[in-house]
This record gives C-alpha cells, structure tokens and sequence, in this order.
C-alpha cells in the first residue's frame, strides 16, 4: 500500500486506508504488473488501471479517509488551500500505461513524487506543480556548511537524501521518462536521475537542484514571460534586501556569463526567465532536447547554470532564445568527451539556434496532444 498525503493547508503524514484505492478523484494504489530493470537492478513493476480526475476543493473539503480520523476526536488542519498527491516509490517502475492525471479542477497543485531507485513513466499530467525526487536543501557555499552536517561528514552531499523535514530518506535515481506533462514548474532532487524522452509545457521553468542529472531527448516549451523581478540580490544568497541589476560579463552571441547567480529567496528563480535553472548539480548531462519559447522574450535563457561545473550540452536545438545560456563563474560547459567548450564553439557540438522560432499559445489536452488555444 502506497503512502498518500492530500495537501490541503499543511501537510500531514498518513496512510490511507478502506478498501477504495481512489482519494479525491486520484488513485493511488497500484498492482504489480511485472519485474523491470534500473542500473542493472531488478526492481518491481506496478501499473495505472484508469484515469484519474482530481476532484475541485472548496473551503471547507476534508479528504474521505480523514473523516474517521477526525470523528475520532483527532484535529484536522484540512480545511482550507488546494489539494494534491505525496506517493513514496522505493525500488519501483511505475507504468501509467497512458492514464491521465488531470489536476484542472485544482489549478496547479503539488504533485510530489518521491523516493529511489524508481521510474516513473507513459503517462500524462495536468495542470500540476511537480516535484521529483524529493525535498532537498542546498549547502551553503560561503560557510560551507549544510544541514545536519552533511556537508563535513561528506564534502557536498548533493540530493542523495532528505535533508529537512520529519520525512528522511534515500532519492538517489528518481526517473522521469515518456511522459506528457503541463505543469506550473517541474522540480527534479535526485542524484543520478534523469527526464527522458517526455514532452513537455512549462509555465514557469524546469528546475534541477543538487543532483547529477540526465535531461536527454526531450521536447520543452516555455511559457516563461517577462520577469517582474529582473533584478538579483547582491548580498548572500538568499537575500532581497538589496538588488543590482545581473551584470554581464565575458557575454557572447551563445552564451553570457555572470561573477553570481543568485536567485530571490525560496528558490524563486523567476527572477531571470527560464525554461531549465541547474542549480548544484555537476557533471549534468542535457543532450537532444528541443528548447522552444511560446512567444518573444529577449530577456529569456533556454538553460541557467548556478553553480554547475562540468554540464554537458550538446545535440540541442533553441527555438526563440535570442541568448541561449546563462552561467556563472562556478559553471563550465563541457563536450561528451568532457573536455571544455568555449562559448564560441557552442554551434559546432550539435547545438542548433533559431532565435526567430516560437511555439505560439499552445496547450496540452487530455490525450498528451500540444494544441493551439
């Protein structure tokens, strides 16, 4: 049986219980279907049986399964926000066998996948705030410290594990592979992980923190509109008490690079649009994607490297990004040998612009079909 938690005002971890395996519209248990393969691992296969439509909340929703427990005479802290889903996989492959899940109702909701080992695959979702892997705190690069201590005992442990919260555990290897998803932002927290061959619209960005990723094949629209904030904290990360405009330096026709990169505080990286942030994560790899803005915006990066050295890309096509990357003096770009690429050189390592080149107002249906509005 699968954990679940419905994020209503604050979340609470519980199992859900009863015979049904749907909560609010959504399933959450799945059957075993088979033995797959991760890394050279078997790992246990369970599928989607049907679509999943979130029921709409309103103000006073409390989950079916949490009735009991309040009846019970426990309090219940579910009764006002939005709704969402919290599963937990450990070496697992879950195969949506095309099944939607659709969270229109809801108006992007936290949808959180987490755990290792796992792979979550052929699927369609909608309308979601989507985080992967699991919640991950970064280290501080100026007292080179990180939560408990991780980063003495281990140099920078990157997200190989929980660092914060009651919920402590292993999201090394978290897959994204073969899926359709229109989401709000897409998070990805897992050392070794990797996005594979989906498709997707972004309204805000793909963000990539503390891992060593593997983004190959996939097919990116952005969303991504004028930033409100186009000014960056010039005191520690983190900081918006004061503001400087991003100062350029050693900027190309390819590329622009910056002395710091540090985005508003909660990792609101809306500050610069963006269609991918990379954030703490070396040795990345982002081969053969299709990088696509819906409409003009000269002030757009298809790719940010923050603290990133050593990240591959190659074999990419930019569509509408007058400027595809942006990096920071942390950051290098590198060929599939490794060896470093110079700015200049960035077209001649398979990597395609077309700064003229928009998707225009799209969005995705429930058959994973990127539409015109």
């Amino acid at each position: 049986m699968k954990k679940i938690i419905l994020l209503i005002a604050s979340s609470i971890s519980l199992t859900a219980c009863g015979n049904d395996d749907v909560a609010n519209g959504m399933q959450y248990e799945f059957p075993e279907c088979g033995i797959s393969q991760l890394n050279e691992k078997n790992i246990k296969k369970i599928c989607a049986t049907q679509d999943s439509i979130a029921k709409k909340v309103s103000k006073d929703y409390t989950p079916k399964f949490l009735q009991i427990l309040v009846g019970a005479g426990h309090t219940s802290n579910y009764s006002r926000g939005r709704s969402g889903l919290i599963l937990d996989f450990e070496n697992q492959e879950l195969d949506l066998q095309g099944h939607v899940w659709d969270f229109s109702k809801q108006g992007f909701p936290v949808v959180e996948l987490r755990g290792h080992d796992t792979t979550v695959q052929n699927g369609i979702l909608l309308n979601t705030y989507l985080s992967l892997g699991g919640n991950y705190i970064s280290p501080n690069f100026s007292t080179n410290t990180q939560i408990n201590n991780y980063a003495e005992k281990y140099g920078f442990l990157y997200a190989k594990e929980y660092s914060s919260g009651t919920y402590q555990g292993n999201i090394e290897n978290f897959y994204f592979k073969n899926m359709k998803n229109y989401s709000d932002t897409l998070e990805l927290s897992s050392w070794g992980g990797g996005i594979l061959s989906s498709q997707f619209i972004i309204e805000k960005n793909i963000y990539i923190s503390g891992s060593k990723a593997t983004i190959i094949q996939n097919k990116i629209i952005s969303k991504t509109k004028l930033g409100v904030n186009t000014t960056l904290s010039k005191d520690k990360a983190g900081s918006n008490k004061s503001r400087f405009t991003l100062t350029k330096t050693n900027s190309s026709k390819l590329i622009d690079k910056s002395q710091q990169i540090f985005p508003d505080k909660n990792n609101d990286t809306t500050a610069i649009p963006n269609a991918l942030y990379i954030k703490f994560s070396p040795d990345t790899i982002i081969d053969g994607n299709t990088f696509t803005l819906t409409q003009k915006n000269d002030q757009a990066y298809a790719i940010v490297l923050d603290h990133s050295p050593r990240v591959q890309i190659t074999n990419n096509t930019f569509n509408g990004f007058k400027v595809p990357i942006l990096m920071d003096q942390w950051s290098s770009i590198v060929d599939d040998k490794g060896k470093e690429i110079k700015p200049e050189q960035f077209t001649g390592y398979g990597n395609i612009i077309n700064p003229n080149k928009f998707a225009g107002h799209v969005t995705m249906n429930r058959k994973g079909e990127i539409v015109e509005k």
